[in-house]
């Protein structure tokens, strides 16, 4: 009985497949050209309606990368900012079969046969999820199944002497970002999908792996619950929650900017890698939409991301409000690099990374993308508040009340420790 209603099972399947696959409707290559077509991402040339060639096609990990040419005047870019279409129509699923070839095979001789049947039909599948690269010819990635969901933190992510911070994964590697070479970054993202989360993850790689070096200027404009923990560190040199004190302490650092840099400077250095310099400074805005109506503060923001690469001033910017008064665009131009997790709309998108794709990232904390030179999906490390307090408990001193009361203030003495040395 068993054996009848599987064999049954399977030559339906193969009909169905065989059908399927002669229509051409299960085959992602034909798929992909038909999406292009009814999206209207063609060019004229000749009196013809012309699209992408499929030059040839090859199995990758998780899924299989197809090969296009692209006709002579159409945009790479556009076809970019429009991933979330050709996703979309990649996962529109026929009404009748729910299930591929290999399924079928996966099939177990045992109690459960019946139930495994019925799930074939049934089953919830794994969304496809495409990568676009253009290097001269067009490179479509579609992995049969989504980007884990979740990562959980470990030591293993430490680089020691490092300033490069692991700050997400894609499907194979490990993306890190180093803070020596692409000195300042911006962080957007929706409230709930990942922005602070990160911001806490970034400082206590920082301080792990540089805690003689790590100097921290943290500005928590959402009520210090992110920053919190980190107030009572030996590194955090200024800490505050409140606009009007994280205008003192901008002022203040930048006054500390100016005279390190001329220090670098004038010992004939061009920047801080080179004089030998070991401290870095770094400033961590937490929701900068709430000092944007502040033009001074702004004025500072932006000098900084200017001028702070040089003198070892790294500026880390985030905001769940992305707009043109939140992120100047002088700051933007002096800050290439940025992550963004899922926005309200392709505008807000296009504000903090340069490009749409935000609003069409799924919604799963932690999910974002990439921009540093290419874009990349990336999901980043799960760190937990336990496992926070656990690192950077050495780290902690607990200072006399007047000392910590101080700590909200800008410190005009013995800011900078520079030592210059040759290399």
């Amino acid at each position: 009985m068993i054996f009848e209603i599987f064999t049954t099972t399977l030559m339906g399947g193969l009909a169905g497949y065989s059908f399927i696959k002669k229509s051409g409707i299960s085959n992602d290559a034909d798929k992909i050209q038909r999406i292009f077509k009814n999206a209207g991402m063609t060019i004229r040339e000749d009196g013809q309606v012309k699209t992408i060639r499929l030059q040839r096609k090859r199995k990758i990990e998780g899924g299989t990368e197809y090969i296009y040419q692209l006709p002579l005047g159409m945009s790479s870019q556009e076809i970019i900012d429009k991933q979330h279409v050709l996703e979309d129509g990649l996962n529109i699923k026929d009404k009748i079969f729910q299930f591929q070839l290999s399924d079928l095979f996966q099939i177990k001789f045992d109690k459960t046969l019946i139930k495994q049947i019925k799930s074939l039909s049934t089953g919830k599948k794994s969304k496809k999820e495409i990568e676009i690269e253009f290097d001269g010819m067009l490179k479509i990635k579609v992995f049969n199944k989504g980007l884990q969901e979740r990562y959980d933190w470990s030591e293993d992510y430490l680089k020691r002497d490092s300033w490069s911070v692991s700050i997400g994964k894609t499907r194979s590697n490990i993306i890190r970002h180093d803070f020596d070479e692409h000195k300042h970054l911006i962080i957007a993202g929706a409230t709930g999908y990942g922005k602070s989360a990160l911001l806490k993850l970034i400082v206590t790689s920082l301080v792990c792996q540089q805690p003689e070096h790590t100097n921290l200027h943290l500005v928590d404009l959402k009520g210090g619950s992110a920053f919190q923990r980190f107030k009572n560190l030996k590194q955090t040199r200024n800490f505050t929650r409140e606009p009007e004190g994280a205008k003192e302490i901008l002022k203040d650092i930048q006054q500390q900017m100016e005279e390190a840099y001329k220090e670098i400077v004038d010992a004939g250095y061009e920047d801080i890698k080179e004089s030998g310099i070991k401290d870095r400074h770094f400033i961590i805005i937490d929701e900068a939409a709430d000092i944007a109506d502040d033009a001074v503060a702004m004025e500072v923001v932006t000098d900084i991301a200017r001028k702070g690469r040089g003198a070892g001033y790294y500026l880390i910017y985030g905001t769940q409000y992305p707009s043109s008064q939140s992120i100047p665009q002088q700051t933007k131009r002096n800050i290439p690099v940025r992550l963004c997790f899922v926005l309200d709309d392709a505008t807000a998108s296009n504000t903090a990374l340069g490009q749409t794709g935000a609003e069409s990232l799924p919604m799963i904390p932690g999910r974002g993308i990439y921009k540093n030179v290419k874009t990349q999906i990336v999901q980043t490390p799960f760190i937990s508040n336990k496992e926070i307090k656990k690192q950077i408990a050495p780290f902690i001193t607990i200072r006399p009340r007047e000392e910590e009361d101080s700590i909200e203030k800008p410190k005009t003495s013995g800011g900078n420790t520079f030592k210059l040395e040759e290399m």
